[in-house]
């Protein structure tokens, strides 16, 4: 182990090398070679290596206090073509949107299709969610879309992608997503991106197990040239006004490094506070910090780093360490990203509620710790 490296970052890839592992988002097979098919239900994965690479198969995380959510009818995927690499194709089953139903225990999320699943309802302390031509979720579960998993892609196919197969349905531009990992660990070990690809969002995730600004600023950048390059499975699918940084513990270091760049509209930081606090002022839009109590090794700077912001900023902490994303706290965490997201990246202006004013649902969270706002009495442009 480097020596060099601050006392926290050491013990993260100690963390990491431990922790990591590589599970899907709801129903992923098991791949082998360059052809994948996922199985029917809602949310389910198609993961495609890129060069014979075998993935492994993993149970979804539940959303809390959801239950009894109904299969959804299956449809034949559309094939998706690799990008920066060779050729690949998957052909997944579909889920079905319209006529889904859910329906929620106390606390929960009650969501209910209309015609093409354009309507939702909250339950009790629950979670409603449009967004115009956005499809309506359930932020605690897989999300309306199939999401593939392309592996040795991007710049130097150095990264992993995770993208809904039916890019451009309806004409929706897709939200971009770059994202750093925590030191020792690679983006296969965290369910939130996959997560975020059933709802609409392209990640784009180096490889890299010690992340870094530029990393991160290369996917972005790298994902802007194939939204315009004829002959990219991307092309006109992405929308390039609407680019979020995030990461978790060092690549939470890394968005900080990043964060400057003018393109990104809002920063989210999983358990990963600044070293160097100069970094804080590179923010310029809306953030979301979600890192553990006081028992996670990042918790002090965490704090210093929102009484420093001066964008409007979530802060909430999870019960328990540095390790929430990686084990007991993913779910809460990816439903609390993924609304933070749909709400900054999508527009979708029902999820005001989750986050503005001192009655904001997520405040009163009883599975949170604390949360703290800053300049989110009213919801930012």
């Amino acid at each position: 182990m480097n020596n060099d490296l601050p006392t926290w970052a050491r013990l993260t890839l100690a963390l990491g090398a431990m922790l990591a592992v590589r599970c899907g988002d709801g129903n992923t097979p098991a791949m082998s070679g360059a052809n994948a098919q996922a199985g029917a239900g809602t949310g389910g994965t198609i993961a495609v290596a890129g060069a014979s690479a075998a993935g492994a198969s993993g149970a979804g995380v539940a959303g809390r206090s959801t239950a009894g959510r109904a299969g959804a009818s299956a449809t034949a995927g559309v094939p998706a073509s690799g990008a920066g690499g060779a050729n690949v194709s998957g052909t997944g089953a579909g889920g079905s949107t319209a006529g889904q139903a859910s329906v929620a225990g106390a606390g929960g999320a009650s969501v209910s299709a209309g015609v093409g699943g354009a309507s939702a309802a909250a339950g009790a302390g629950g979670t409603s969610a449009s967004a115009g031509a956005w499809p309506t979720a359930d932020l605690g579960a897989a999300g309306p879309f199939k999401s593939m998993t392309l592996m040795n892609s991007g710049p130097n196919n150095a990264y992993m992608l995770f993208f809904p197969t039916e890019l451009g349905k309806d004409g929706l531009k897709h939200p971009i997503v770059t994202w750093g990992n925590g030191a020792g660990s690679t983006p296969g070990g965290y369910t939130l991106l996959p997560r975020l690809a059933t709802h609409g969002f392209v990640v784009i995730a180096t490889n890299n197990t010690m992340a870094t600004g530029a990393l991160l600023k290369g996917g972005i950048d790298w994902l802007i040239t194939e939204n315009g390059r004829d002959g990219s499975m991307f092309k006109d699918k992405l929308d390039p006004n609407q680019v979020a940084a995030m990461g978790y513990s060092l690549g939470s270091l890394a968005t900080f490094d990043t964060a400057a760049d003018p393109r990104i509209k809002t920063t989210v930081h999983i358990s990963g506070g600044s070293m160097n606090k100069s970094v804080v002022a590179n923010l310029h839009a809306p953030a979301a910090f979600y890192c553990g109590n006081d028992s996670d090794i990042a918790y002090s700077n965490c704090e210093t780093d929102f009484a420093m912001t001066k964008v409007p900023t979530i802060y909430a902490n999870f019960p328990g360490g540095h390790g929430g994303v990686i084990s007991g706290q993913s779910a809460q965490i990816s439903k609390a990203t993924v609304g933070w997201l749909r709400w900054r990246l999508m527009g979708d202006k029902t999820l005001d509620a989750m986050f503005v004013g001192p009655d904001c649902t997520l405040c009163k969270d009883m599975a949170w710790d604390k949360v703290q706002q800053k300049m989110l009495d009213v919801p930012p442009p």
